[in-house]
């Protein structure tokens, strides 16, 4: 076991605080069995942020009413709603599915229930680095075990479907695990990003709107100091070649990757 400084966090409680890359690799490498321990990641830039989704976020901004579960599922099928009448619903001459299309909608900036994820810890570790420079970010890692539903299987069924119309409490399945669901490659960005997402009833705890699992053995999460911001980014861009231009290689983030934000050369790598 690697030993590293221990990180007081009011959210998320003590969180190891490594110093170097190597020793993420080897924290994240930690878990229950030795031959499949799988996690999905995600990475945010500051460990006081609790986990909310960019919907919840988003309803948190209507301060007449509190995000809650039928206020979420009232607003994301009013979304939906919209974006077909739109015909953001038709990619590559087929119709998607109600959660292919709130992943889509999700990868171009929209605000969903579902929480990114990455099968890649790279990926998240790069998502933890990349903002909020002058604090320390975290890097979170979710157990299979701790988790429902499986990697690469389809979800056809619709949005009532999966999540009714009445009351909430009805939904037993939704209560004591997150979902995961893999969503198909309808992005260029996903793929890059080996996108995955949690998603749950909305919660009300103190580590956010996302249901977490209750073992905390399936859980791994890692402090990133500034200082340790810096060294990963200049490391996942000239080994991994994991950066702003590659993660997001459709034409939004190729417009943005040359906006006013970046210095003129800043895509190329010499």
């Amino acid at each position: 076991m690697v030993r590293v400084k221990i990180f007081e966090t009011e959210l998320f409680g003590p969180v190891v605080a490594p110093d170097e890359f190597w020793q993420i690799i080897e924290l994240a490498s930690i878990g229950e069995c030795e031959t499949k321990n799988i996690y999905l990641w995600r990475g945010q830039g500051n460990v006081a942020w609790p986990i909310h989704s960019s919907a919840y976020r988003r309803l948190e901004k209507d301060k007449t009413f509190p995000p809650s579960e039928m206020t979420m599922r009232d607003y994301e099928r009013e979304l939906l709603l919209n974006a077909k009448h739109q015909g953001y619903h038709h990619e590559n001459g087929r119709t998607l599915a109600d959660f292919e299309l709130l992943a889509k909608l999700q990868h171009h900036g929209a605000a969903t229930r579902l929480v990114d994820f990455s099968r890649n810890m790279l990926v998240a570790l790069w998502f933890a680095c990349n903002s909020e420079s002058d604090k320390t970010g975290l890097l979170f890692g979710m157990y299979w075990a701790g988790v429902s539903g499986f990697e690469g299987r389809p979800e056809l069924r619709t949005y009532n479907e999966l999540f009714g119309s009445g009351d909430p409490k009805a939904d037993d399945e939704l209560d004591n695990f997150p979902r995961l669901w893999q969503p198909p490659v309808v992005t260029r960005r996903i793929a890059a990003q080996s996108a995955q997402f949690l998603y749950s009833r909305v919660a009300d705890e103190r580590t956010g709107s996302l249901v977490l699992c209750e073992n905390p053995n399936h859980l791994n999460m890692i402090a990133i100091t500034p200082e340790l911001k810096k060294k990963c980014l200049v490391l996942l861009e000239s080994v991994f070649d994991i950066r702003q231009f590659t993660l997001f290689p459709d034409i939004d983030g190729f417009c943005y990757a040359n906006s006013v934000s970046f210095e003129s050369h800043s895509n190329e790598r010499w």
